[in-house]
C-alpha cells in the first residue's frame, strides 16, 4: 500500500485496504474445509473500523460475526446487520435484556445460566486456556449444561500459532467434552486464525481474527495481505547542532549536525513510547530512525538520509509501504514490545480512517 496522492489534510491517519481484508478472508475460507466463517470483529474490528469491515466481509457470506460485548452487538444491529452475532464474553441471566432486544447469541459457561437462558447460545468449553468455560473433564457440569437452546459449543486454542502440538491436545479434550454433553449441538467450533491451518477439521465454523487484518501468525503459516497503513505528516523541520538534545529527558543528543523532522503523531494516537530508539519511519523513500522520547502528540526522526531534504507537509509511513520500503505491522509491533493485535487496537480515535476497496 504505497502513499496515495489523495492523502487527507489531517496530521496523521490510518489507511485500510478492504480489498486485502476480503482477500485474506477468502484465503481462510479456502483452508476451512467447508466450514463457514464467524469473523471476529470485536474491539471495533481490531481498531480498523467495524462497520466498513462488516460491510466488506459480506462478500464472503459469513455465517455471522463475533464481538466481545452486547454493546458491540447492538451497534451491528443498529447498522442493519442481520446475520447471527455471538457475544464472546460469558453472559449472565440478570443481564439478559440486550440479548433479547438485539437478538444476540450469548456465550455461556454455567449450567444455571443455560437452564434459564431463553435464547440460542453457544457453550464455552475450557480445554486449556484457563480463562472461561466449563472444563472439558467436568462431566457433571457439562451434562447439566445441556439445553434445547444450545446452538453451538466451542473452545479456544491458547498456542495454535506457537505450539502446534497443543492443538491436538485441545482437540481431543474438546471431543471428550462433546461426549459428556450427551448430545452434539448443531455447531462446533474451535479454530482461530492459526487454528484454521493447525486443526484437522474446522467443524461447522471457524473464527478468524488477526489474519483478516494483516497480522502474521507463525513462520510456517500463510502470510496475509497487508490491510493497515499508518501515516503522519511532517509538521516541523529543524537543524539540531552537535551536542544538542531532542525531546523530554534529553535522552537523545546529536553527535553531528542533524536534520530533525517532527511528525504529527504520538502516544495518544497509539504509537508506544517503547519504540523510542528502536523504530524507524519511511520518509522520502528512506528509512529514518526515530529519536528521543515519543511524546503525546509528536515524534521526532533523523531525516538526514532523505535527499532532497524533507519539508513541512511531507508524508511519513510508520506502518505500510512507500516506494520500495516497507514496515510491516509485525515489525512495528516488535519495536513496540508487543503484538500486532495490541498495535491495531491502540490506534487512537482521533486518527481518521481512510478506506479503499482494491482488487481482492
Amino acid at each position: 500500500m504505497d502513499v496515495s496522492t489523495q492523502t487527507p489534510k489531517s496530521r496523521s491517519w490510518v489507511e485500510v485496504d478492504l480489498g486485502h481484508l476480503v482477500a485474506n478472508a477468502r484465503v481462510v475460507l479456502a483452508a476451512a474445509g467447508g466450514a463457514r466463517l464467524l469473523p471476529m470483529v470485536k474491539a471495533d474490528a481490531y481498531g480498523v473500523g467495524v462497520l466498513p469491515v462488516v460491510r466488506a466481509l459480506e462478500a464472503v457470506d459469513p455465517w455471522g460475526y463475533g464481538v466481545a460485548t452486547p454493546v458491540e452487538g447492538a451497534e451491528l444491529r443498529q447498522a442493519g446487520v442481520r446475520r447471527p452475532v455471538v457475544v464472546f464474553t460469558p453472559g449472565r441471566v440478570e443481564l439478559l435484556e440486550p440479548y433479547q432486544t438485539y437478538d444476540l447469541r450469548a456465550v455461556l459457561d454455567d449450567p444455571a445460566a443455560t437452564a434459564a437462558w431463553p435464547l440460542p447460545f453457544h457453550l464455552e468449553v475450557d480445554t486449556g486456556m484457563g480463562r472461561a468455560g466449563i472444563r472439558w473433564d467436568d462431566r457433571d457440569r457439562l451434562a447439566a449444561a445441556r439445553s434445547a437452546q444450545m446452538e453451538g459449543a466451542f473452545t479456544h486454542f491458547h498456542s495454535a500459532d506457537q505450539s502446534p502440538g497443543t492443538v491436538e491436545v485441545q482437540r481431543i479434550r474438546f471431543l471428550e467434552a462433546l461426549g459428556h454433553l450427551g448430545v452434539r449441538p448443531p455447531m462446533a467450533h474451535a479454530a482461530n486464525s492459526a487454528g484454521v491451518w493447525r486443526l484437522r477439521t474446522g467443524w461447522e465454523l471457524v473464527r478468524p481474527g488477526i489474519f483478516l487484518y494483516g497480522g502474521r501468525m507463525a513462520g510456517d503459516l500463510p502470510v496475509p495481505a497487508p490491510v493497515v497503513a499508518l501515516r503522519a505528516r511532517v509538521v516541523s523541520v529543524r537543524i539540531v547542532p552537535p551536542g544538542e538534545s531532542v525531546s523530554y529527558g534529553a535522552e537523545w543528543t546529536a553527535e553531528r549536525e542533524t536534520r530533525v523532522a517532527t511528525l504529527g503523531i504520538g502516544y495518544a494516537d497509539g504509537v508506544s513510547r517503547a519504540v523510542a530508539g528502536r523504530g524507524s519511519v519511511i520518509l522520502g523513500g528512506a528509512r529514518c530512525p526515530m529519536i528521543g522520547r515519543v511524546t503525546m502528540d509528536m515524534i521526532m526522526v533523523d531525516s538526514g538520509p532523505v535527499r532532497p531534504p524533507v519539508a513541512v507537509g511531507d508524508t511519513a509511513t510508520l506502518i505500510g509501504s512507500d516506494s520500495r520500503e516497507e514496515i510491516t505491522l509485525d515489525e512495528f509491533a516488535a519495536w513496540s514490545g508487543t503484538i500486532s493485535y495490541e498495535v491495531l487496537t491502540r490506534l487512537g480515535r482521533r486518527l481518521p480512517r481512510m478506506y479503499r476497496r482494491g482488487p481482492e
